[in-house]
């Protein structure tokens, strides 16, 4: 409302500028220059009032769709306007003891005016309107970004904690003395996942994420399987989603020709400037193969798309014994 205030003013002092400047509005009108002044600030004032009343109809009728209300009402402000400011023209010349001001010639002096000031105040709100819509827009877009974004998180959490579940079941169950080193492994697992709410973290705390989940799918064996996992670069330089690299590590553990005698797994995490490149290689044997299928993956692909559209690359290759992941990430906005 503020700025529809001040732009009106504005374009309407301008019309009148050279008068302003000069001392007079027009050579044949012999009224002081107060007068003059005083007139104009009647006008204004006037014609404020209509342009104001005008898109306050709009604001009240467009929005909804009453149309027969709205072109009703604008239809009563013009009249009104036009009654007001021809008897308040007609009195001051009777005043001045002039020739009353004919309708007629009122009319054909004044009715562009008003149709010029209806046009501007329905301009000016289709502008602030379309600009509301909008902004509008954007809000539910980014409210529905951040509630797929919640939705998608949810969904790991589950998937995370019943895999580690099935591994302490088996441990348990084989009565190993490793169970509760598992089930604290999995409480701190656990932490990370539930009270860890920002939208990014540190680079490195997801990588500290990455190692403590390796050490537990390491209970599972006697001896710590064969993992080679490389990290260079000043990880804490980016932030990154919360789990959003752990799902490939956990269907490599899933899927991959696990080993404890020689290397299976490859994980390669390069940070350089705002770049990441990240990848995950493991072998695999044909007959590993989970029929239930998962989400860990398709949840990651998802999450990257919303966060990086355009900035990532994901490239995902699945032969007959090598599962390999490889994702280049540019943190630049």
């Amino acid at each position: 409302m503020g700025a529809f205030i001040v732009f009106y003013m504005l374009v309407h002092v301008s019309g009148h500028l050279p008068g302003l400047l000069r001392g007079k509005w027009t050579l044949v009108d012999e009224r002081s220059f107060t007068v003059q002044l005083l007139s104009m600030v009647t006008d204004m004032s006037i014609s404020f009032l209509f342009v104001l009343s005008t898109y306050m109809v709009m604001h009240k009728y467009y929005p909804n769709r009453k149309y027969v209300g709205l072109f009703l009402n604008i239809g009563l402000l013009i009249s009104v306007a036009f009654i007001s400011c021809f008897l308040t023209s007609y009195v001051a010349t009777v005043a001045l003891s002039r020739d009353p001001v004919r309708l007629n010639l009122f009319f054909r002096n004044n009715v562009l005016i008003y149709i010029l000031n209806t046009i501007f105040a329905m301009v000016f709100y289709f502008f602030t309107y379309t600009r509301q819509k909008e902004l509008e827009q954007k809000e539910l877009a980014l409210q529905n970004r951040t509630s797929e974004l919640s939705f998608l998180r949810s969904q790991v959490n589950p998937h995370f904690l019943f895999n580690n579940l099935n591994t302490i079941y088996s441990l348990v169950y084989h009565k190993s003395e490793q169970a509760l080193p598992a089930i604290s492994g999995l409480s701190e697992l656990l932490r990370y996942m539930l009270y860890d709410s920002s939208e990014k973290i540190e680079l490195e705390q997801e990588i500290s994420y990455i190692e403590k989940y390796i050490s537990l799918q390491q209970l599972r064996f006697e001896n710590p399987v064969a993992v080679n996992m490389k990290v260079t670069g000043n990880v804490k330089e980016m932030k990154v989603p919360p789990l959003l690299l752990i799902p490939f590590v956990e269907n490599a553990f899933k899927h991959g020709d696990v080993s404890e005698t020689k290397e299976w797994l490859w994980i390669d995490i390069n940070m350089t400037g705002a770049e990441l490149i990240f990848s995950c290689i493991n072998t695999k044997v044909s007959k590993n193969k989970d029929f239930t299928g998962g989400i860990g993956i398709d949840n990651v692909m998802k999450r990257l798309e919303l966060l990086f559209k355009g900035r990532y690359e994901l490239d995902i290759r699945d032969n007959e014994h090598q599962f390999t992941v490889k994702l280049d990430l540019n943190n630049e906005e």
